[in-house]
């Protein structure tokens, strides 16, 4: 059965609707339910500080694989922020694409990455087309700084799923003791709006998937060299798992032909990623028999 939004959620036009106060541009619930201080105006939350943690632990992996995949230190650190910065723009772009009928009418909180919301999909996309510009500027071979910048990647994810976890954002869909495999799988968890049920535990259910695919990802580095596709590799295992559980999420999302678009987004980027995958393995064997 397909999950749906927690009945307060139906029918808002709102990506994050407040419990009794709609679309209240004023407060949003990562401050409400997870706020642990303020800095002024800012919120600082546990989602806040796990994602930061993550992308410092990402960005220093990705450093150091960078250094040992004999880049120097400039172009390590240049290729990293170009990450980051096409990263954060891309996964806000698509985070208010898809809830565009609420910052249509509160367009300068689209400006507010502070409040959360950033789609994971924008953020590969428009990491790698950030790294790709500068690497053509910079004439720093692409495929080789990929594969260095991945690990780091798949450390973030880890992280992001830790994150929601600690706020109750990509929640699991609610469970009682008839469904046993599920039931098994689930715990006491808010959803991003505060209400406490029997979930499934989908955060964890993510993290550990992440960091499977990490795992697979940090082996492939004993292997056969394989330039540029360690990047396809991580996306096709971690989009997979991301459309496999998004059965099991509760948060709301528009829907495109009956499916979740962040579904859709994920069999996309799975697809595309094992064409790649694929195809780069093949080139690679047809080179080794010559």
């Amino acid at each position: 059965m397909r999950p749906t939004a927690h009945p307060r959620a139906i029918g808002s036009t709102c990506p994050t609707p407040l419990e009794g106060q709609g679309c209240t541009p004023r407060h949003h619930p990562l401050q409400r339910n997870g706020a642990l201080f303020h800095v002024g105006p800012f919120a600082i939350t546990g989602y806040t500080i796990l994602l930061d943690i993550g992308l410092l632990c990402g960005a220093m992996l990705s450093y150091l694989k960078a250094r040992r995949g004999g880049f120097s230190v400039t172009q390590a650190a240049d290729a990293i922020l170009a990450v980051a910065l096409g990263g954060l723009l891309g996964g806000r772009a698509v985070y208010v694409t898809i809830h565009w009928p609420y910052y249509d009418d509160y367009l300068r909180r689209a400006l507010r990455i502070w409040d959360g919301g950033l789609a994971w999909q924008g953020a590969v996309v428009g990491g790698v087309i950030a790294l790709s510009a500068h690497c053509a500027a910079r004439r720093v071979p692409l495929g080789r700084m990929l594969d260095a910048l991945t690990p780091g990647a798949a450390v973030v994810a880890v992280f992001g799923w830790l994150a929601c976890l600690a706020t109750g954002c990509a929640c699991g869909v609610e469970t009682y003791p008839v469904q046993r495999l599920l039931w098994s799988l689930s715990l006491e968890l808010p959803d991003l709006y505060g209400i406490r049920e029997p979930r499934v535990a989908l955060q964890l259910l993510g993290a550990g998937w992440s960091l499977v695919v990490l795992i697979a990802v940090l082996v492939t580095e004993r292997g056969p060299r394989c330039t540029g596709l360690r990047l396809p590799l991580w996306l096709s295992l971690y989009s997979a798992g991301s459309f496999a559980l998004g059965f099991l999420r509760a948060d709301e999302v528009p829907l495109a032909a009956g499916w979740r678009v962040d579904q859709l987004a994920d069999a996309a980027l799975a697809l595309i990623a094992a064409i790649v995958l694929l195809t780069g393995l093949l080139k690679t064997r047809k080179v080794e028999e010559r």
